[in-house]
């Protein structure tokens, strides 16, 4: 039994709490600490999760447990790097756990993606869901036409989230600047385009069910790229892609001078430029065809005017001093990075999967760290302790969960009913809150 480590846990997402959780289950005696540099807790499922699906949210009811315990805390409003250094978590801790997630969008690769009207996922998504490093990362929705690039749900929730109306989000989270800017938005058209085939969308049948259901806007693709059916070796895979057929088939077929508000998932098309000269004016396409399973371009191409461009096609980990960082993640052994160092997480095996999939994932990282530790750590080490000195040495106000609660609280109070909350999209005012209830 690996007695009486001090863990620190960076970033307090799903692979985050699930790795807490886990050590408290194997470990009880271990001290934890989980430090993000928000002072909000739970990652993505605040800041990614669509500001409409609340049912998802409610995972952090599990995680509000794993804070329960006397020995795990979580001290908020310290980044890695830009408040303390990784050297300093190692020399305090007998382990340190990188589950930060992969916070770097993907380049697309192509000429003019730094033309404004430009975003990637991240940037879009973390602006319409209240994230306080992108408040200000205000796109100009004062457009007719969004092009949204890739096939998965970030691409189904963007687009979904652009054409939905004010009544529709009466009971979503959706940041109060966001809404302002969406809501009185001229947008009457939205492109969702994919480089592969429909059957190699990523979309789960739920997400794309949704796009039936909207009040203000009609779903379009062409029903002549759709096959009559999908097999696989696989048949929960088979079953979920001839599930999005159907769906697919039930939607309307495109046709010239579509009037009113539309979406098109369109399909088999690469971006191969941006067009515009400060500011984007469209997108050039080159049109696919499956060889071998692969998109391969034809050499044909087409062009989508439009006046704003989100891509959504996966993130990376962006470079971090002391963290190797290969091929868009932290380059590790089943989670072993170094002595005393693991990741989890998408930061250890990329962006994939569901919230779920971390628990399983966290639970494995957490089976060998605890091996590697069998002797137990080192007294010596300053701990919980030794990062409270730290921030009193730096000046850093760090947020507890305590202080979270009373975040928590006044946003809920704000929300006024319908609304689940109405979040404060800047640290100031946090902060201010927990000073204010002191």
């Amino acid at each position: 039994m690996s007695a009486g480590l001090k863990i620190c846990i960076v970033g307090s997402g799903p692979a985050g709490m699930y790795t807490a959780g886990a050590i408290v289950k194997k470990n009880p005696e271990s001290q934890i600490d989980i430090i993000d540099k928000l002072a909000t807790p739970y990652g993505l499922v605040r800041a990614g999760v669509a500001p409409d699906h609340q049912t998802t949210k409610n995972v952090t009811r599990a995680y509000d447990k794993v804070m329960e315990n006397d020995n795990v805390r979580f001290v908020g409003n310290i980044g890695l790097g830009s408040d303390v250094p990784l050297d300093k978590l190692r020399e305090l801790y007998d382990v340190v756990v990188i589950a930060t997630g992969t916070p770097k969008d993907r380049s697309l690769g192509i000429p003019g993606e730094d033309k404004d009207g430009v975003f990637g996922a991240q940037t879009f998504v973390y602006w319409y869901n209240g994230h306080p490093e992108y408040r200000d990362a205000v796109p100009n929705l004062d457009i007719e036409t969004a092009v949204v690039i890739g096939n998965g749900n970030v691409a189904l929730d963007v687009a979904r989230i652009l054409m939905r109306t004010e009544d529709e989000m009466v009971t979503s989270d959706l940041a109060e600047h966001a809404a302002s800017e969406i809501f009185r938005s001229p947008l009457k058209c939205v492109h969702v385009v994919g480089r592969r085939a429909p059957e190699n969308a990523q979309f789960s049948s739920k997400e794309l069910g949704e796009f039936a259901e909207l009040v203000s806007a009609k779903t379009y693709t062409d029903k002549s790229v759709l096959p009559a059916e999908f097999t696989s070796d696989d048949k929960k895979e088979e079953k979920v892609v001839n599930t999005n057929l159907d769906l697919l088939r039930n939607f309307e077929q495109i046709r010239p001078g579509i009037e009113g508000r539309s979406i098109h998932l369109d399909f088999l098309a690469s971006p191969v430029e941006i067009l515009g000269d400060e500011a984007i004016t469209g997108v050039r396409f080159e049109r696919n065809r499956i060889v071998d399973g692969k998109a391969v371009g034809t050499g044909e191409t087409y062009e989508i005017d439009c006046q704003l461009l989100v891509s959504c096609i996966g993130y990376e980990m962006g470079i971090l001093e002391g963290l190797p960082v290969e091929k868009g993640i932290v380059k590790n052994d089943e989670g072993h990075v170094a002595d005393g160092l693991y990741v989890v997480g998408w930061a250890k095996r990329g962006p994939s999967g569901t919230i779920g999939t971390n628990r399983i994932d966290s639970q494995n990282v957490v089976e060998r760290m605890l091996a590697d530790f069998e002797g137990g750590g080192n007294p010596a080490k300053g701990g919980p302790a030794g990062l409270d000195a730290w921030c009193r040495e730096k000046g850093i106000r760090a947020v507890s969960f305590e202080d979270w609660k009373k975040i928590d609280q006044a946003e809920v109070a704000r929300g006024g009913g319908k609304s689940p909350r109405k979040k404060f999209v800047r640290t100031r005012d946090m902060l201010s809150i927990v000073q204010q209830e002191g």
